[in-house]
């Protein structure tokens, strides 16, 4: 295990793995039940052999809360949808794979895989005079976890009650069979191996089997009998057999349990260190226009503390933030994820291990209403903290001052080679200060834009600034706007050295030629007599301003705003300057589509078909195109490959039903709307399209 440091105010270390002692109680009803019943199939050796060595009921609740949050896709969202889909997944089978049996459903063979793997992609189900009742149900594995791409499960049923787990090795096909020697009807269908290439371990009884199942239900069917991998003619059933049992490893192997032995050596306070993953934050958020015209949505975030793994003499941590923009009914405008790496050599700790982590990133924006969230996650220590606020650009450009961003530290005449960063209006650089908090002696420095100035305020117009304190103006000064060039970005400095520890406000007013407030902003400080620490930065930079970058991200805005043309413009300008990317031509193409325009889609996205690319989003996009241009049977090949790319998506089946009723297929059309009712039986519109079908 790698030691851990967790910065605060000073670093803390783990030790190595305790040696665990014999739990002290017997378990309570409730925590034998969760872990005997709710989650056997699920949980790791080492999270068991913890959970049964604590010896209160106290610390088996805060465990079985850690063991939820190691399986939550999406810390710092109230949901935990593994949970949820686990829990769902149990009622299911209870009410599925227990009728007619006298187990639960959960302890039946089809609950303990269903429950482990889900919703198979496709169920076979086989009743016939010639053999008990079978079912084979497809999977699609994750090879990055070493598993087999695709494979399929034999279930039977004999003399009725639950389906049992058919096993190669130990069953064999005479154990699907009432009677192995009925005459059957052999088939030599193409890729089966010949009798003397069967397995081994079979007798008499299993080859009179296989053959009835091979002439009776054809050599797909037989085949499963030795292979659970769909097109593998591959006699050696103990490879199947090593599938049964890698499949038991399969929900923990995206888990690192290492946590519980943590948990089991610190439970006197983990209390703070495993049942609180929530942090704290100071955050500043605020919209700045480039000099090139465009808004950024620019934002500094400080977690109250960053956990840094060791290794060797380097000091790691993976940081990921999910952005999200959403208006005001909710729908998503706009989400970005990034990966942040963080690498310190030992010296670099120690110069900054007392100072405070910032970590600055912008976004370009577009104008509009919109609400901005934004999830910090350290994936080291499965910590996390959050922003949310409410963000308004005005449209057009009407007159408006931004809010006042005030900084201890400004650096000025930046040289960034095109490249900008979060809060850097063209060459300055602005460190915003989060907690408004300065010291005496200190320089503040104050920050904001106007825009919209028409030439008679640039000309005319005055900024007045005052700093008070209890309505009491205690500093005040002016000066001309056209004293600032552009007459949009606005940056000034005041000393507070004549200032007591105290709570103040500044406040701007922009007045026209007669004096009148035309516009104003506030803020509140604070000066204190009293130490502040330091920071360090991590600063994410932006391409150069003509990279086609920002026509991406933001043709991606207004498409999900509605605006088509804005859109259309902003995504054709990307794809052009960067024809060979994927992602920018799957934009420009879903924007086609909506325009109506499927052989322009189809035309930009073939090119990427032609190189064998494996992207879900290109199957779909060509599937739409071509169904659009009415060429069915290219959409259906196209949306075949997105359902083996990524299971059955409702979508997907729907419009591949609707390419195969239009090809004048209704048993295909009929099969796929089925199935997908299957998945949401609350559509009303594929129930009329059923029933027209069976007229």
């Amino acid at each position: 295990m790698n030691n851990k440091l967790i910065w605060i105010l000073s670093v803390a270390t783990f030790s190595a793995l305790p040696v665990l002692a014999p739990a002290q109680a017997p378990l309570s009803p409730k925590h034998k039940t969760w872990i005997e019943q709710e989650v056997p199939y699920i949980i790791t050796t080492k999270e068991r052999d913890v959970f049964y060595k604590l010896e209160t009921d106290g610390d088996r609740d805060l465990l079985i809360e850690e063991f939820w949050r190691q399986r939550d896709p999406t810390p710092g969202t109230p949901r935990n949808e593994f949970r949820e889909e686990h829990y769902r997944r149990i009622e299911f089978a209870n009410k599925t794979f227990g009728r007619g049996t006298t187990s639960k459903g959960w302890r039946t063979d089809q609950g303990r895989i269903y429950i482990m793997l889900g919703m198979p992609l496709d169920v076979q189900r086989i009743t016939t005079s010639d053999t008990y009742p079978m079912e084979i149900w497809q999977y699609r594995g994750n090879p990055a976890l070493g598993q087999a791409p695709f494979f399929q499960l034999l279930f039977f049923q004999k003399y009725g009650g639950e389906f049992k787990l058919y096993k190669p090795l130990s069953d064999g096909p005479k154990a699907l069979v009432p009677d192995p020697f009925r005459q059957p009807q052999i088939s030599n269908a193409p890729g089966m191996p010949p009798a003397h290439g069967l397995p081994s371990n079979w007798d008499a009884m299993d080859i009179q089997a296989f053959k009835l199942l091979e002439g009776t239900l054809g050599s797909n069917i037989a085949q499963a009998t030795y292979s659970f991998f769909p097109g593998v003619a591959d006699p050696n059933s103990l490879r199947s057999q090593i599938l049964l049992a890698e499949i038991d490893s399969y929900p923990t192997k995206k888990v690192n349990d290492a946590y519980a032995y943590d948990f089991l050596e610190h439970k006197a306070s983990v209390e703070v260190s495993y049942s609180v993953h929530f942090m704290g934050n100071r955050s500043a958020v605020s919209v700045l226009k480039d000099p090139a015209g465009l808004f950024f949505l620019s934002y500094v975030i400080v977690p109250d503390s960053l956990t840094l793994d060791a290794y060797q003499d380097k000091y790691l941590a993976d940081l990921k933030t999910t952005l999200r923009l959403s208006d005001a009914a909710g729908k998503t405008l706009f989400q970005q994820e990034k990966f942040i790496p963080i690498e310190l050599r030992k010296e670099e700790l120690k110069a900054v291990q007392r100072n405070s982590f910032q970590f600055y990133d912008a976004v370009p924006i577009i104008p509009g209403n919109y609400t901005f969230n934004l999830l910090l996650e350290n994936t080291v220590s499965k910590e996390f903290t959050s922003i949310e606020k409410t963000i308004s650009i005005p449209e057009g450009d009407p007159l408006w001052m931004s809010p006042l961003i005030l900084a201890r530290r400004v650096a000025k005449n930046l040289t960034t080679g095109g490249a900008s960063r979060a809060y850097q209006v063209g060459t300055i650089q602005i460190y915003p200060c989060l907690n408004s908090t300065f010291q005496a002696k200190d320089n503040l420095f104050l920050f904001f834009q106007i825009h919209g100035l028409n030439p008679e305020l640039k000309d005319s117009g005055i900024l007045a600034f005052s700093i008070v304190k209890d309505s009491q103006t205690l500093q005040s000064s002016r000066k001309n706007v056209r004293d600032y060039g552009g007459g949009r970005d606005f940056l000034e400095e005041f000393s507070t050295d004549k200032l007591i520890p105290g709570t103040y406000a500044v406040k701007t007013s922009l007045l026209d030629k007669l004096g009148r407030e035309v516009l104003s902003q506030k803020a509140d400080f604070l000066v204190s007599d009293k130490a502040i620490p330091g920071t360090w930065v991590a600063a994410q930079a932006n391409p150069p301003a003509d990279d086609p970058y920002y026509a991406f991200v933001l043709g991606n805005q207004y498409l999900n705003k509605g605006d088509i043309n804005t859109a259309q413009a902003e995504l054709f300008k990307a794809y052009s300057k960067k024809p060979d990317s994927l992602e920018y031509a799957l934009s420009y193409a879903q924007v086609l589509l909506v325009r109506k325009e499927p052989a322009q889609a189809r035309d930009i996205l073939l090119p990427f078909a032609k190189k064998d690319i494996a992207n879900f989003d290109l199957y779909q996009s060509l599937g739409k195109a071509y169904q659009k241009t009415g060429e069915f049977k290219d959409a259906v090949a196209w949306y075949q490959k997105a359902l083996a790319f990524k299971g059955n998506i409702i979508e997907i089946l729907n419009s591949l039903g609707e390419c195969y009723f239009k090809m004048g297929d209704k048993e295909q059309a009929l099969r796929t709307w089925k199935k997908s009712l299957e998945l949401n039986p609350k559509q009303e519109n594929i129930k009329k399209m059923i029933e027209k079908l069976k007229e």
